[in-house]
């Protein structure tokens, strides 16, 4: 209850006003009182500050601000690395297949490159399909792409045929392979293959190996010195017409002598 301090006394003067006759330190006290008893003693601005202490408390009795820790969050470090990587064709197939591959998250198989080292044409696809077992693309994306490299004067036969995934995956998460090194393991691979150009089916495959994200995936034109033409995966190429016809004319400028 507030303190009957609060109580105005007022009396009546000769010239009809009213005088209060409590002291202006009385009233100050009753205002504290007031306040204290409405459960407000903090003034609040951008630091705290005690608004009623006593003067036999702490000498400083604002909560003392955290203090502040400049960590630096280094990046973790990648799974796999270049150098830690097979040094011939042939081993660094038998690793894609292998236990020691962190990629392999799907339940599905792990399907091998095909192809020969110098390969006219390396085409680099997402991922096996989902019916794959002993052979890559051997489902209708490979007919798809098959057509289109005959389409070329290219013998499907003569061209190498990888993935950027050893089994086929629901819903990978590319941006976290990328961290994990899986760029780097594509990137070493076209090394090892020697192919003549790349053409790569999967419009995320760019980006994990270091394309600018924000730059259309069909800007990425190039592994070191080998020419590279990139597009949508196959299974998009599939249900879009629209797609496969802007490709076609893509691949016409690619290949056109210069």
């Amino acid at each position: 209850m507030i303190v009957a301090r609060l109580i105005v006394k007022t009396t009546l003067g000769p010239n009809m006003e009213y005088r209060n006759e409590i002291p202006l330190g009385d009233q100050f006290a009753a205002a504290m009182d007031w306040w204290r008893d409405a459960g407000v003693d903090y003034e609040f601005s951008d630091e705290i500050v005690a608004l009623l202490v006593d003067e036999t408390e702490a000498e400083d009795p604002r909560p003392a601000a955290p203090a502040k820790v400049e960590a630096e969050k280094k990046p973790p470090e990648p799974k796999v690395k270049s150098a830690d990587l097979p040094r011939d064709l042939a081993a660094f197939r038998d690793w894609w297949v292998g236990p020691d591959n962190p990629f392999a998250n799907g339940h599905a198989a792990r399907v091998a490159p095909i192809g020969k080292q110098g390969a006219p044409l390396m085409v680099i696809t997402a991922m096996p399909e989902a019916e794959d077992r002993d052979s890559l693309l051997s489902g209708p994306q490979g007919r798809l792409v098959g057509n289109v490299l005959r389409a070329m004067g290219l013998d499907p036969n003569l061209a190498y045929f990888a993935s950027a995934l050893p089994c086929h995956t629901t819903l990978p998460d590319w941006d976290q392979m990328a961290a994990d090194g899986l760029g780097s393991v594509i990137a070493h691979h076209v090394t090892l293959a020697k192919p003549q150009r790349v053409l790569l089916l999967g419009s995320k495959i760019p980006a994990v190996l270091g394309h600018n994200p924000a730059a259309p995936p069909d800007s990425f034109s190039a592994f070191a010195d080998t020419p590279t033409l990139a597009t949508f995966a196959p299974d998009r190429l599939l249900d879009h017409a629209h797609q496969r016809a802007r490709l076609w004319k893509r691949l016409c400028q690619w290949t056109a002598p210069q």
